[in-house]
C-alpha cells in the first residue's frame, strides 16, 4: 500500500485555522440543506399518506424530530464511537491518501449509525409503543404524531448520552482500563466502545427517558424530570461537557495532572471537577444571560446551554484547527500557554455565543430555511451541524482540504 503524509497548505496556524473555519461553515450550510431535504423526502416517502394527513404544525414538528434523529445517530454518535472510543481503528486499512481514506471511514461510520439505530428501535419497539417502527415512521393521526415526536426526542438524545458517558472514557480516563491492561489496538478500541455503550445506555435510561416520557403506575407518576426541566438539564450538561473536555482539548491534562496522572484516579478527579464546575456556573450564567434571553424570548437556561455550547465549539475548533495556538514553541511556559489558550477560547466563544443567540435565524443550519422549507435544528441542534464537519475534517480527513496528501518515499 502506498504511503501518504498530510502537509498543511499554510504553515501559519492562524491562517490555516481561518481557512478551516471557512470550509466548515460552507460545508455546514450546504451540507445541512442537502441532508435535511434528502431525509425529509425519504421520511415522507416512508410515511406516505399517514404522515401527509397530519396537521401542519404536528407534521412539521414530526419531520424536524425525525430528520434530527438521522443526524444525531448517523453522524454525532458514530464520530464518538469511531474516533474517541476506537481511536480511528482501521481508518487506513485500504489507503492513507486523503480524501479517499476519510470518505471510506465516513461511509463505515454512517453505516454503523444506521445499524445501531435499527437495532435500538427494533428491540425497544417490541414493547415500548413510542419506539415502535410503525409509530415512529407512520403515525396515523395527530395523537400518534405527538407520541412519535416524544419517541423521536428520547431516541435522538441517546446522542447526548453518548457524549456524556462515552467521551470521558477518552478525555478523562485515556481509554482506561483497556489501555492499561492490553497493548492490542483492537482490544483497546472495541473494549472502550462496548464499555462506553453500556454506560451510555445506563445513562439514557436514568437521565434521558424521564426527561421526555412521564411514566405512571396506578395513576401515580413514577418518573421525575431531571433538574426540573429539559432546558435546565441541557444547560447543566453543556457545562459538564465543557469541564470534562478541557484537560484533553488544550488543557494538557490539567488541572488533575497537578494531583496525579495515574488512572483511574486522574479521571475520577476530572469528573468531580466537571460536576462541581457545572453546578457552580449554571446559576451564575443564568443570572448573566437572563436579560439577553428575555430580549429574544428564550428560556434563560436554554440561553445558557446555547452559550456554553458555542464556547465548546470554539474550544474544539481552536484545539483541532488552530493547533492550540500559542503552542509550546511560541510560549514554553505551560501555565502561560494553557491560560492564554483558555482566555482566547472564552473571549471568542462568549462573543460568538451572544451573536448566535441573537442571529440564529440568519444561518441555514440555524433557523433560516431559505424559503425551501427544510427542517431546522434551531439554537442547539444547529450548532452540532457546525461541530460535526469540524470534527470529521480533523479526524477522518486529517484536515483535508486545508492539508493535502503527499506521497512518502522510503529512502
Amino acid at each position: 500500500m502506498e504511503k501518504y503524509v498530510m502537509e498543511k497548505r499554510s504553515k501559519n496556524p492562524i491562517i490555516s485555522g481561518i481557512l478551516s473555519v471557512i470550509v466548515i461553515v460552507l460545508v455546514a450550510s450546504i451540507g445541512w440543506i442537502i441532508w435535511s431535504n434528502l431525509w425529509k423526502m425519504i421520511l415522507l416517502a416512508i410515511g406516505g399518506s399517514q404522515v401527509a394527513n397530519l396537521s401542519g404544525e404536528v407534521k412539521n414538528h414530526f419531520l424536524k424530530e425525525s430528520v434530527e434523529g438521522t443526524y444525531f445517530w448517523i453522524i454525532i454518535s458514530t464520530w464518538v464511537w469511531f474516533t474517541l472510543n476506537m481511536g480511528n481503528y482501521g481508518k487506513y486499512a485500504k489507503t492513507t491518501k486523503q480524501p479517499q481514506a476519510g470518505m471510506r471511514y465516513t461511509g463505515l461510520a454512517f453505516l454503523s449509525g444506521i445499524i445501531g439505530f435499527s437495532l435500538f428501535v427494533t428491540f425497544l419497539g417490541l414493547w415500548w409503543e413510542p419506539f415502535s417502527w410503525q409509530l415512529l415512521f407512520r403515525p396515523g393521526n395527530d395523537i400518534e404524531g405527538l407520541l412519535a415526536i416524544k419517541g423521536w426526542a428520547a431516541i435522538n438524545f441517546f446522542a447526548l448520552s453518548v457524549i456524556l458517558a462515552q467521551i470521558p472514557l477518552a478525555s478523562l480516563f485515556g481509554r482506561y482500563p483497556f489501555s492499561k491492561y492490553t497493548k492490542e489496538p483492537w482490544a483497546v478500541a472495541f473494549g472502550t466502545l462496548f464499555l462506553g455503550l453500556f454506560l451510555a445506555l445506563l445513562n439514557w435510561i436514568a437521565f434521558i427517558v424521564p426527561s421526555f416520557l412521564t411514566l405512571q403506575l396506578d395513576g401515580v407518576d413514577i418518573t421525575t424530570a431531571p433538574f426540573g426541566s429539559w432546558p435546565t438539564a441541557l444547560a447543566w450538561c453543556q457545562l459538564f461537557i465543557f469541564f470534562f473536555l478541557l484537560p484533553a482539548e488544550g488543557g494538557e491534562g490539567y488541572p488533575q495532572k497537578l494531583v496525579t496522572t495515574k488512572q483511574p484516579i486522574s479521571g475520577l478527579i476530572g469528573l468531580v471537577i466537571a460536576v462541581i464546575g457545572a453546578s457552580i456556573f449554571l446559576p451564575l450564567l443564568r443570572n448573566l444571560l437572563t436579560p439577553l434571553a428575555n430580549s429574544v424570548e428564550l428560556a434563560p437556561d436554554l440561553a445558557v446551554a446555547s452559550f456554553v455550547l458555542t464556547i465548546i465549539n470554539v474550544l474544539l475548533t481552536w484545539h483541532h484547527h488552530f493547533d492550540d495556538y500559542p503552542n509550546q514553541s511560541v510560549m514554553p511556559s505551560v501555565f502561560k500557554r494553557i491560560m492564554s489558550q483558555l482566555i482566547i477560547v472564552l473571549v471568542i466563544g462568549s462573543l460568538l455565543g451572544i451573536l448566535w443567540i441573537k442571529y440564529v435565524h440568519v444561518w441555514p443550519f440555524g433557523g433560516n430555511d431559505l424559503g425551501i422549507g427544510h427542517p431546522m435544528l434551531g439554537i442547539m441542534g444547529g450548532q452540532f451541524v457546525y461541530m460535526m464537519p469540524m470534527l470529521f475534517m480533523n479526524t477522518f480527513f486529517d484536515k483535508w482540504p486545508v492539508a493535502r496528501s503527499i506521497k512518502q518515499y522510503e529512502n
